[in-house]
Order: C-alpha cells, then sequence, then structure tokens
C-alpha cells in the first residue's frame, strides 16, 4: 500500500510502515535525517497542523492508497481517504481525562481520585490539561481554584507502566508491558513530561498479565481500533489505570526493538479483524527522549557521536530549551543493561554537543 503519515512528528510510524513493505511518504514538522532518508518526506507548518483545508490539500496532493494521522492531526476530518486511526469523535471523548476518569470509576478501575473544580486539601494532587498527552503541562497543584480546561487528581506514587494495545473495535490484545520513564532527570525532563520507555516492564510474570488484561478489557471496552496504549501506576496495591491514549505511543520504537513485531502492520490487520498472537519479548530494549537544557543550533550530523539515535535533527536546526533534541536507543539482556548504554549515549551526546555547539 501506499501510505501517508502525516503529523506534528511521524518517524517512527512512517519508519515502521516502511519496514512492513510499504511504500510511504511522510508529513511532518521537523523532517528528521532518518526520516528523509528513508521515506519521501515534506515539511510542514506548525500552523499547517490546525488547518483541516491545509490537510486536506496535502492528502490529495500525495493521493495515497490510505492516511494514519500522527500527533497534531488526530482529530481532523479527511475527506476522501481511507483513514486508519480512530474516529474523531471517539479520540476526543476518550483524550478527556475526565470523561475518562468517570467512565473507569463507574466500572470499578482503580484510577486516581479527579476533580474538575474544588478539590480537597488534604492530599497531595497534580494539575492536567482536561486534553493532551505526553505530560505536557501537567504539575504538582498548589492552588485553591483549578483553572480552566484542566482537572486535578490525586497523586499516585510508583512506577510509571504503560501496555500496547492492539484491537479491532470489539476484541484487544496486549503485546507488550512497558517501562515508562517519566520525568527523567539525566533527560532534561522536567516534573512529569514522558521521556521514554524500557520494554518490556521488568516485573514479575503475573504483575505483567494483570496490567495486560485490565488493558484489554478498557480498549476493547472503549470499542478502540488500531494501535492504542494504557498508562498505568503500579503501585504496591496493584496497577492504577491514569490515562489511555487512542494512537500510536511513543512506546513504539522499544516494542518493535524487543518483540520484532511489526507494530504498523498489526494496527493496519485489526481494521481488518486480525489481531496479533503469541508476541513474546525476547530482549530488552529503551527508547529515551533527550530534552534540550539550553537553546542550541546543531552544527553536525550527531550520528557521527553514536549510531544508537533516531529522530536525528538535520544540520542547521535551533532546538529550544526543554525542547525534545533526539530519541536514543538500546537493546539488552535486561533492564539495568539498557539503561547504562542510554545513560552513556547520553553522556557523550551532552559532551560532545557542550565542545561543538
Amino acid at each position: 500500500m501506499r501510505i501517508l503519515v502525516i503529523g506534528q512528528s511521524v518517524r517512527n510510524i512512517a519508519l515502521s510502515a516502511r519496514s512492513a513493505g510499504h511504500t510511504v511518504v511522510a508529513a511532518d514538522c521537523y523532517c528528521d535525517l532518518d526520516l528523509v532518508e528513508a521515506v519521501e518526506a515534506h515539511r510542514l507548518r506548525i500552523e499547517d497542523l490546525f488547518n483541516a483545508e491545509r490537510v486536506n490539500a496535502i492528502i490529495e496532493s500525495v493521493d495515497p492508497d490510505a492516511v494514519v494521522l500522527g500527533p497534531g492531526v488526530e482529530t481532523v476530518r479527511i475527506n476522501g481517504y481511507s483513514v486508519m486511526n480512530n474516529s474523531p469523535s471517539r479520540i476526543l471523548r476518550v483524550s478527556d481525562k475526565l470523561w475518562l476518569a468517570r467512565w473507569l470509576e463507574d466500572r470499578g478501575y482503580p484510577h486516581p481520585a479527579t476533580w474538575e473544580r474544588e478539590p480537597p486539601h488534604d492530599r497531595r494532587m497534580i494539575l492536567k490539561p482536561r486534553r493532551g498527552a505526553g505530560g505536557f503541562g501537567c504539575r504538582i497543584f498548589e492552588g485553591d481554584e483549578v483553572p480552566p480546561g484542566y482537572i486535578v487528581q490525586e497523586l499516585v506514587e510508583g512506577i510509571p507502566a504503560s501496555a500496547s494495545v492492539i484491537c479491532d473495535g470489539s476484541d484487544a490484545r496486549t503485546i507488550v508491558v512497558n517501562e515508562q520513564l517519566s520525568g527523567t532527570a539525566w533527560l532534561n525532563a522536567n516534573e512529569f513530561r514522558y521521556c521514554g520507555n524500557i520494554t518490556p516492564l521488568d516485573v514479575d510474570e503475573d504483575t505483567r498479565n494483570r496490567i495486560a488484561r485490565i488493558a484489554e478489557e478498557i480498549v476493547a471496552g472503549l470499542g478502540l481500533v488500531g494501535s492504542n496504549g494504557v498508562d498505568f501506576i503500579l503501585t504496591e496495591n496493584g496497577p492504577v489505570v491514569i490515562e489511555v491514549n487512542p494512537r500510536f505511543q511513543g512506546s513504539l520504537d522499544s516494542v518493535e526493538l524487543s518483540t520484532g513485531i511489526s507494530v504498523f502492520q498489526a494496527h493496519l490487520n485489526a481494521f481488518d479483524g486480525r489481531l496479533p498472537e503469541d508476541v513474546r519479548n525476547t530482549r530488552f530494549a529503551g527508547r529515551a527522549v533527550l530534552y534540550s537544557s539550553e537553546r542550541i543550533r546543531v552544527d553536525c550530523d550527531l550520528r557521527r557521536i553514536t549510531s544508537c539515535i533516531a529522530d536525528v535533527p538535520a544540520p542547521g536546526s535551533v532546538i529550544g530549551m526543554g525542547e525534545p533534541m533526539l530519541s536514543i536507543l538500546a537493546i539488552g539482556s535486561g533492564r539495568d543493561t539498557v539503561m547504562s548504554a542510554l545513560k552513556e549515549r547520553r553522556d557523550a551526546l551532552v559532551s560532545s554537543i557542550q565542545r561543538h555547539g
């Protein structure tokens, strides 16, 4: 198939589609080196993401067999083309953290207490945008009033985790349970910002199976299709559901490196009612998102420092403080091996960038 993948940043989705044997055209706002070297790529402006007419015009110019909508455009209505995503209305509903909290509570799933207004003041709480992903805009709640467009949730302590789930709209299969990196200091990630995954989650099999079953029930119950994710906090008393992501997840790289499965092909197959079977982890894998601690200009191909990176900015790119710089990848026989490799590559990158700018 000739696939167009369009969104703010689509490198992982586009390369997964290409590896699955499809002809891929990508349109995003970064056109990183590893994207443009692998597929036909077109640069978008940020304002294009909020202009449905412009998005549809780009799709018409490519004339693909199917479209996959990535970050920033997942709720745009597309005219005249097959769209391999959850419907915009379903995405908007599931991505509404207040609506989801009530849905989970009604069905008895463990979930943090959630308030739209007038939260109690006798516990630690986190302020979140009512819509949004990746931990962006989340912070400890210290005020008296909840700003418009935000919710407050009880802060749950534990290990951040996620389940990668493929669903056909009524039945679901968890392909893997991941550890989630969040607010990691050595990646310059503030507070609750998403910054990567280690696959699989390094806990006992019974715990992973319990998380997998809960995730399958939730994704199937919501009627989602394709690749979807469920975020958890693993507490001393078991897993607590945090969010549902009705889209491809940032864990795509580590999932494919760990299992060998094509997440993109599993996503497409689900639209035909076919779910993956007997997916197993053959090794540990990690993806870490390195954020910039200052405003920098990239003056060389950063793959000269280490080849184990992705989302590689082109020379001449300017990255603002707090913005994602690139992704670091690693594989190994265990979690500690993967984490050590990620940190070593991070140190080499930061040292070289500080020397040469």
